[in-house]
């Protein structure tokens, strides 16, 4: 006939039919028949009554809105609603393709910088006032607006984030006495494929919104930064996530968080969206609370899924398993033996039935702990204990958030901090003396000349400063209109001067 694709048959009355084929160019061919001429009884009359749903599924529907609005009621009061900014150098440092990050707004302060401001989600962890929410959304902020759900609004400070697993920690401070309500805690592990989920956060700039859908898959891996490093094992959803989601609590149906949504595929929801599991998330965050990073335990393989190839190649009966595709050198797992070509079975007696499931169950562990690795090798199974190692631990940044103007900010248009050894290791300095420049006001004449943060501060107005007191100090003498000359030396490079004048 010349067409492929959709059939549609519509009555047009009882002796005919038409029979309709959509063709691939969008166009369709229609075929009348003719069918021997019946009588037809005239239909019964039916009362209303018998039209309506049947009482029992009616119940059903009802008891399934009451459970989204219980859960509602119980979850929604403890998320919030995050705006956090980040200031960029006009040379335009780039951030990246971050899979994660959600639309920012581009302003441009008078400065000439570009100032980004984003939005995100989260929700209220414990009653001292912090905040569980995504890595990206509060990555390089230089300021954190949280609003609550009841209209109170309170600055922010970073706790501590973690990139491998995008989760982050923030901290608001309410006054003594103020009580804040506190997100009750599920358990991922007990979800099911199938299982209802609710996503809460800020969609699109929509405060506080809900929406419904299941648990589509456990266990996912988007491989976001590649290799075998990232904590990844997502929890698979299609209830609808969209930017502004990110860092707001995945729900059950008793309203207890058992994720924090985080990713989608593309600029918009497309039926799917992703979520750490919860119970990964509060190991992180305790990690971040109590330390200020992530102590995260090492094998020191790299690993693969086991495919029908690999089980056929090895022997296995079969096809699962955490394939051994290469092992670091001095590494826990060297020491202990491993090999290449080895499958991990088990963990402890935990079953493993993919890379994702191995890196997951060896996140639960602590660095320095012993686990059993039950392990297939040249036709049988084995057992072999490891001693975990530990990943390198990144020191955390320098907090870049301030809460409240220093005399210094209001006259002269910067901060600046105590130039303590670990910062001057990390700034390249070699003595640990002085003060450097912490950060400038974006509505400061001095933002627009080429005072950057990071700086040694030598002195101002030709009198040396040598602490933030002696800042603090020479501010109390500057009034508006003045003008300031500063010396300041980038590390490794010659002295320089920096003149303006303070705004009017």
């Amino acid at each position: 006939m010349g067409c492929s694709g959709t059939r549609r048959l519509t009555m047009l009355a009882p002796a005919f039919f038409v029979l309709t084929i959509a063709c691939g160019n969008g166009s369709a061919r229609e075929i009348v028949a003719q069918e021997p001429r019946v009588t037809l009884q005239p239909p019964p009359t039916v009362s209303p009554v018998e039209v309506q749903l049947p009482p029992g599924d009616t119940l059903a529907a009802a008891r399934l809105s009451g459970a989204f609005r219980f859960a509602a009621s119980r979850a929604m009061p403890a998320v919030v609603f995050i705006t956090a900014e980040q200031l960029q150098p006009a040379s335009g440092r780039s951030r990246g393709q971050n899979p994660f990050r959600f639309f920012e707004q581009p302003n441009r302060p008078d400065n000439g910088d570009r100032l980004q401001v984003s939005s995100g989600s989260g929700f209220i962890l414990d009653s001292d006032g912090h905040i569980l929410t995504n890595n990206h959304v509060v990555e390089d902020a230089t300021s954190l607006t949280v609003l609550l759900h009841d209209g109170r609004e309170y600055a922010a400070t970073v706790v501590g984030g973690d990139p491998n697993s995008d989760v982050a920690v923030i901290k608001i401070m309410p006054a003594a006495g103020v009580v804040l309500p506190v997100s009750q805690l599920g358990d991922a592990d007990g979800l099911q494929v199938g299982d209802w989920v609710l996503a809460l956060g800020n969609p699109l700039g929509l405060h506080f919104t809900m929406t419904a859908g299941i648990v589509s898959a456990k266990g996912r891996a988007l491989r976001i930064g590649g290799g075998n490093t990232n904590l990844e094992a997502f929890i698979q959803t299609d209830a609808a996530i969209n930017p502004g989601n990110s860092g707001g609590p995945l729900v059950d149906l008793y309203g207890r968080v058992v994720g924090i949504n985080t990713a989608i595929t593309g600029r918009r929801f497309v039926g799917y969206g992703f979520a750490i599991p919860i119970d990964l998330a509060v190991r992180v965050a305790g990690d971040l609370m109590r330390d200020g990073v992530v102590h995260r335990p090492q094998l020191g393989v790299n690993i693969d899924d086991v495919e029908a190839v690999d089980a056929e190649a090895y022997g296995l009966n079969e096809v699962r398993g955490a394939e051994i595709v290469s092992v670091v050198a001095d590494s826990p797992a060297e020491d202990a033996g491993i090999l290449i070509r080895d499958v991990v079975l088990a963990l402890n007696g935990d079953r493993i039935d993919n890379s994702t499931d191995l890196i997951a169950t060896v996140a639960e562990y602590r660095p320095g702990q012993t686990v059993t690795l039950t392990i297939f090798r040249d036709g049988r199974m084995r057992d072999i204990e490891i001693t975990l190692g530990e990943f390198e631990v990144k020191e955390p940044e320098e907090p870049r958030i301030h809460l409240a103007s220093s005399k210094a900010e209001d006259v002269l248009g910067f901060n600046v901090a105590a130039l303590d050894a670990r910062t001057a290791r990390r700034g390249g300095y070699e003595q640990a003396t002085g003060v450097i420049i912490s950060d400038i006001s974006r509505i400061s004449p001095v933002a627009r000349t080429a005072l950057q943060p990071g700086l040694r501060l030598l002195s101002i107005n030709r009198t040396s400063v040598a602490t933030v007191d002696d800042v603090e100090d020479i501010a109390d003498g500057v009034v508006p209109g003045d003008v300031v000359s500063l010396v300041v030396k980038p590390p490794g490079e010659p002295e320089m001067v920096i003149n303006y004048r303070t705004r009017q």
